[in-house]
């Protein structure tokens, strides 16, 4: 099967789970540097706007679909072909809301080759899903260090307790090259973080290619290995793209805590 990302595809109304396109984690992080396995835990947690059915008066529903599975997986689903899986539920007739959670299950567990949770979220319970505010000091304010200064991302051996917060992050998706948005939070115990050189890095990670998971992993290996971290927690909380928001979460000693997943003001 031929990755859907960046091409024209023709949308289909009628449920199909072969449109699911699964991508192994493994490339993204031998690139990067990561152990197999890896020094960290993590769920990915997907939001997924755009998502209707028929029920058996052939009534059309619609649901926020929640969708989350392991850092551990040895695959991720593909984004757009994920919208193009949801989307062929919009003709096609449940006989009832559980039907559809099981659908959604069912197929991707199967090409992820591992175990996944799918939640529905109604319009009655909407107003209910609180918006959350990034944890910790922003970042966002301080000022760059010089050009030619050392970047290190350890500013000292202090040992230090503290979660921070950037809305500068910023990739490119790896097929099309168009932006991808979010907000970086960081939450560690261990060697002081230099603030500043964190914003720079984010500032030069503005044009990486890379799939949101990708990106995560990455800033989880520099400020491990920078900060030495008995604790540490990195998560990347993407915009929405195609009517899905993407959120990779990824922590050893406990960080899997943080702030309860919930979904940011921004998206």
């Amino acid at each position: 099967m031929e990755l859907p990302l960046g091409k024209t595809v023709e949308y289909r109304d009628t449920f199909d789970p072969t449109l699911l396109f699964p991508i192994e984690r493994a490339v993204a992080r031998e690139k990067n540097g990561v152990p197999n396995p890896p020094p960290f835990k993590g769920i990915d947690v997907w939001r997924a706007f755009e998502l209707s059915w028929l029920n058996e008066a052939r009534v059309p529903r619609v649901a926020i679909a929640k969708i989350t599975y392991s850092a551990l997986s040895p695959k991720i689903v593909e984004s757009k072909s994920l919208k193009l899986f949801l989307n062929s539920f919009n003709n096609f007739l449940f006989s009832s809301d559980e039907d559809v959670v099981a659908a959604v299950t069912e197929h991707l567990t199967k090409i992820l080759d591992s175990t996944v949770e799918v939640e529905l979220l109604f319009p009655q319970s909407w107003n209910q899903d609180s918006l959350a505010t990034p944890p910790g000091e922003s970042i966002d304010n301080l000022k760059l260090p010089p050009v030619s200064e050392e970047k290190s991302l350890r500013e000292s051996d202090a040992s230090v307790h503290e979660t921070l917060h950037s809305n500068l992050l910023r990739s490119l998706c790896p097929v099309t090259g168009q932006p991808d948005w979010g907000t970086l939070v960081v939450s560690y115990h261990g060697k002081k973080l230099n603030r500043s050189a964190l914003l720079y890095s984010l500032i030069e990670h503005r044009n990486f290619q890379g799939f949101h998971e990708e990106c995560c992993e990455k800033y989880f290996m520099l400020l491990d290995k920078a900060l030495e971290p008995t604790e540490l927690t990195v998560g990347c909380f993407y915009t929405r793209r195609g009517g899905i928001d993407i959120n990779p979460i990824r922590w050893k000693s406990g960080g899997e805590a943080l702030f309860g997943y919930k979904r940011l003001s921004r998206q």
